[in-house]
């Protein structure tokens, strides 16, 4: 069975040689998220090197500032722009009240615009972080209707998530899924062809108490999302894939 992990970090495996000898056995697509330009590079070299090697997972780098790093890279935005274009997907960019508060509102939101004027432009997908400030991010995305946001980790409020489920953004679940009643109530309040798997390891299992940090874990995440919706994983998986390939085939 093939697996999408949508959302990862793989340029923060410390351990490099053991995230290849993962991936020399990984049988599928791992989108990999970036934090900042640096990142990005990192990301990119991984991607080559596996193909290289031949390996059959497929890894899409992609071009964001995470939240926690917009103090240190607004001022240096002219250093994306020549990025922006090969960058098929833009991410990991959003804002962020309640992690990362020493940038400012005002500062996060310049940020977040500057990529999505681009995705606007190009109708391009773009990889949302919303932590506590989902509202305020709802009504940025108003202003850039040709931007296709795929918001990840959605844990807030419900009355936004229909919102944006109305709008037909994409969704990520991942490894807070089997542990947050409220996020297991969103899932299944959202349509099948909305749904998307990640993981956004190595860090995120072990924050939430979990052991595996490594890009396996994706396939309990397909269960776990079957699991809450009553679902066969055969069938969860189907349309995961059927998702992600929507998404992956425009580019």
């Amino acid at each position: 069975m093939q697996f999408v992990d949508f959302h990862t970090h793989l340029d923060l495996y410390k351990n490099q040689n053991e995230l290849f000898e993962q991936l020399s056995s990984f049988c599928g697509t791992i989108v990999a998220a970036s934090v900042n330009l640096d990142s990005y590079k990192k990301n990119c070299r991984i991607a080559q090197k596996a193909k290289a090697l031949g390996f059959e997972a497929d890894i899409i780098a992609t071009l964001g500032i995470h939240p926690e790093k917009v103090l240190l890279e607004k001022e240096k935005l002219c250093e994306y722009e020549k990025f922006l274009k090969e960058s098929h997907i833009i991410g990991e960019i959003g804002m962020d009240f309640c992690w990362y508060k020493e940038a400012s509102p005002v500062a996060q939101e310049e940020v977040l615009r500057f990529f999505l004027e681009h995705c606007n432009q190009e109708k391009k997908y773009c990889v949302i972080h919303t932590k506590d400030a989902e509202e305020k991010i709802c009504r940025i995305l108003e202003e850039y209707p040709f931007a296709k946001p795929i918001i990840h980790w959605y844990d807030g409020p419900e009355e936004i998530y229909k919102e944006f489920v109305g709008r037909n953004y994409m969704q990520t679940f991942g490894c807070e899924t089997i542990r947050s009643k409220h996020i297991q109530k969103l899932l299944e309040q959202t349509p099948l062809n909305l749904i998307l798997a990640e993981t956004d390891n190595p860090d995120s299992e072990k924050w939430l108490g979990g052991t595996d940090s490594s890009i396996f874990l994706i396939e309990r995440i397909y269960k776990d999302i079957a699991e809450v919706l009553g679902l066969k994983i055969e069938k969860i998986a189907k349309t995961i894939n059927e998702n992600s390939a929507k998404i992956l085939k425009e580019f």
